[in-house]
């Protein structure tokens, strides 16, 4: 069953694919939560009735529900994984369930408990919305245990009723999880098609300069990491030759070759992104002035050394250390400048701009 919900979904993006469900349904999910601590109290003035007068015997059982309505409220602001809020969550609805089965024990007409026991499983659906199917499963399926170790004490009249009554609107609402939850999984796949598609250039296969805006922070347009930082630019000598003697599909060919070995030399830290027409821009995280002098030095080699299947290719290559002082401009900038020095000074090599 679980194969089925996620078959849309694959191992590597699953737990991503839990958070963003998480956070879609959070606000929903959170709502439901307290809503079923305020029904929990109403259900207060339902026991006056049966009892015709003040129900004092029932009053501390439901209101008992504001301590856990306190934690939920106090804690749910702080919990940002969707790990850390099952827990949380699945609390409200149990906790409500005690609440009832506490009142349910001072009650002298328990006719209604049956009804109070279903509708709680509506309460389980609304937190189901933002958690995982298989935790569900799980802790919906605690009602059970609920139901069956209060009958110790209350006894209930109808208690194998309860149970096969409660046993179908179980399942109805799991399966309605499962339809829910392959209805978000499209949502989820189209979102990240897009996402994907807006930060990528069609043609390489690399990122696009809009990839910088989620690695910056947009008001101060510093980086986000902490790490050292290089910033390497580079650009392909007499690229406008190239589609000129060429064509532009043989130009296309090129770009492709230059960014596949740019992915040869970078590690999953680090970013390509094709900046603009024959320019590439490398931002090379937790990086020393050893490692960005060897990589690119050693790109610029492979560059030439390597087949393209078009022509003989040579690149120049500038780059400059960041300044977590600075936003990234400044030191893109500076990066510019000694790749401009480089094609002024002969082409096909490496200038770093703190030399200049």
């Amino acid at each position: 069953m679980l194969n089925m919900i996620t078959k849309k979904i694959t191992k590597e993006q699953r737990n991503d694919f839990y958070q963003s469900k998480f956070e879609y349904y959070k606000l929903v999910s959170g709502y439901c939560a307290v809503i079923i601590a305020l029904c929990e109290i109403s259900y207060f003035f339902t026991d006056c009735q049966l009892y015709g007068r003040f129900a004092i015997e029932t009053l501390i059982p439901r209101i008992s529900i504001l301590i856990p309505l306190v934690l939920f409220l106090c804690l749910n602001p702080r919990i940002k994984t969707y790990k850390n809020a099952i827990w949380l969550y699945y609390l409200m609805p149990h906790a409500a369930m005690w609440a009832t089965i506490w009142a349910v024990y001072h009650l002298e007409n328990r006719d209604f408990v049956r009804e109070g026991f279903i509708i709680m499983h509506f309460a389980f659906l609304t937190i189901g919305l933002a958690m995982p199917f298989v935790h569900h499963v799980f802790y919906h399926g605690l009602v059970f245990a609920n139901i069956i170790i209060s009958n110790l004490f209350i006894h209930y009249a109808h208690f194998e009723m309860m149970i096969t009554l409660a046993l179908p609107v179980y399942v109805g609402v799991c399966l309605l999880q499962i339809i829910l939850e392959n209805s978000y999984a499209d949502h989820y796949l189209i979102k990240k098609s897009l996402e994907i598609n807006s930060v990528t250039d069609e043609l390489t296969g690399l990122y696009n300069r809009f990839k910088i805006n989620e690695i910056i922070n947009p008001d101060t347009h510093k980086f986000y990491s902490k790490q050292d930082i290089y910033m390497v630019i580079l650009d392909i000598d007499f690229f406008k030759k190239v589609n000129d003697t060429y064509g532009h599909e043989s130009g296309d060919t090129i770009l492709k070759y230059v960014g596949r070995r740019l992915e040869t030399h970078i590690t999953p830290k680090d970013y390509i992104i094709r900046w603009g027409g024959e320019e590439f821009l490398l931002i090379l995280i937790d990086c020393d002035a050893k490692r960005v002098a060897t990589i690119t030095e050693d790109i610029r080699q492979d560059v030439a050394s390597g087949n393209n299947d078009v022509c003989p290719l040579t690149i120049s290559l500038g780059y400059s250390k960041y300044n977590s002082n600075e936003n990234y401009h400044a030191c893109l900038d500076r990066a510019d400048k000694a790749l401009y020095y480089a094609k002024k000074h002969g082409r096909n090599q490496v200038v770093n701009a703190d030399m200049l």
